[in-house]
Order: C-alpha cells, then sequence, then structure tokens
C-alpha cells in the first residue's frame, strides 16, 4: 500500500497457500478511513470483481476476488491490514484460511 507507514510486510503459508500480509499505520482514524477506501478502489482498479463480501457492521472490511488473486482489506481505527493471495481463492475459503492473518 502506498498510504500510511508501513508496519509489516510478510508472506506468510497457511494450508498449503501463500498469502503477502501488509499492515500500515496512520495518523488518525479519519485519514485511515478515507484511505481504505482509496487503497480498496486502486486494489480493484482495471481487474473485474469475481465475488466480494462486505462487514456491514462498519463497511471498514471486505474480502474480494479478482481474476488473479484473493484478498482482503480491514480497517483497525489507524492501522490498515492487507492479505493477499497468489491466486484466486472463493472468498468464505479465503476467509477461513487467511483471516486470521488480519489480526
Amino acid at each position: 500500500m502506498r498510504e500510511g507507514k508501513l508496519i509489516k510486510s510478510e508472506t506468510v503459508t497457511r494450508d498449503g497457500e501463500r498469502f503477502y500480509v501488509e499492515k500500515v499505520a496512520f495518523k488518525d482514524w479519519h485519514v485511515s478511513l478515507h484511505s481504505f477506501y482509496l487503497i480498496s478502489d486502486r486494489l480493484c482498479e482495471g481487474h473485474t470483481i469475481v465475488e466480494q463480501k462486505w462487514s456491514y457492521e462498519d463497511f471498514c472490511d471486505v474480502t474480494i476476488r479478482l481474476e488473479d488473486c484473493t484478498y482482503a482489506l480491514n480497517r483497525q481505527v489507524e492501522v490498515i491490514a492487507l492479505v493477499r493471495s497468489f491466486k484466486p481463492i472463493p472468498v468464505d475459503e479465503f476467509d477461513r484460511i487467511a483471516r486470521p492473518l488480519i489480526m
């Protein structure tokens, strides 16, 4: 992610699948909220969304499957976490395997 201050960047393997995990911090919740939607739009830009699932509690948690990968983006007040697969995985399966990497 281009926005924010990088606090974590790593590649992780779980259940035989590889994931890229990144977390960035912002100076306050308002900037992180604004950046969440910018990042989400940019990650989808030029790709067809195959499947998606949004959290309707605060709209700051989404899992999206594109043609080449699946990713989850989650805003935790002043931190945004991204988990991205290296190949497309159905959203429910992705959430089961990769969602714990966000926390």
